[in-house]
């Protein structure tokens, strides 16, 4: 696999955030969703873009010489978060405790917060967000140094770069552009994707870590067998 290719995989593994979606979806539903739904996308995309700035430039600060590729290095650190993922899915299968009520319960204040929000709001929210938490930044650094080390030529680098911020985001952007074409002509749909997504976050995230978990893990163990 290439390092275009596992770039954009990271990306994938990036983009599906059911708490991305839910936060859009949120926001669109807010009273005024094309101003704020827009707000959020572009904060959102500056968030993510950032992060892949500083992560390509700590990749290329701690590589010696990118340019002749580290494929013993990024196959290690996908392993790792390969790893790291299937044991948040293994404990995702017990029943719920108290702690992950409250993370739901957060989930729920963060989603409440943003119904009847302003513009500049939406737009810190969405940066925040975009910024990521653990898995986003852990996959950004990912991304952000496979890039770095790919040996690439610099137009080549930066459409990488380009082309894994949209797909990372894209559950952010994509519902936000549709409905700043389709207007209220969307709130239909837009209530109908919430309420379901709501109700089954848990299985959905679950779900895709476990699926994500075992394609990263398998890739990396490979990759770093045929590096050595």
């Amino acid at each position: 696999m290439t390092e275009a290719t596992q770039t954009l995989l990271y990306a994938v593994v990036a983009g599906f955030s059911p708490l991305a979606l839910l936060s859009v979806l949120a926001v669109l539903s807010s009273g005024n969703g094309r101003a704020n739904g827009s707000a959020f996308g572009i904060g959102f995309l500056l968030g993510q873009s950032l992060m892949l700035v500083a992560a390509f430039a700590l990749g290329s600060a701690a590589v010696p010489n990118p340019s002749n590729g580290h494929p013993t290095l990024t196959a290690s650190l996908e392993l790792l978060l390969g790893v790291v993922m299937l044991i948040f899915a293994w404990q995702g299968r017990r029943p719920r405790d108290p702690v992950e009520l409250a993370g739901e319960s957060r989930t729920s204040a963060l989603l409440a917060r943003l119904h009847g929000i302003r513009p500049g709001t939406a737009f810190t929210i969405g940066l925040l967000l975009g910024i990521g938490g653990i898995k986003r930044l852990t996959l950004t650094l990912l991304a952000g140094t496979t890039i770095a080390v790919s040996g690439l030529s610099t137009g080549e680098q930066v459409g990488l770069g380009i082309a894994y911020v949209l797909i990372a985001t894209l559950l952010v952007w994509g519902p936000a552009w549709i409905y700043l074409v389709a207007g209220p002509r969307a709130d239909a749909w837009t209530m109908s994707t919430q309420a379901w997504l709501s109700a089954n976050q848990r299985l959905a995230t679950a779900v895709s870590t476990l699926v994500f978990g075992v394609i990263l893990t398998g890739h990396g163990l490979f990759s770093l067998l045929t590096s050595l």
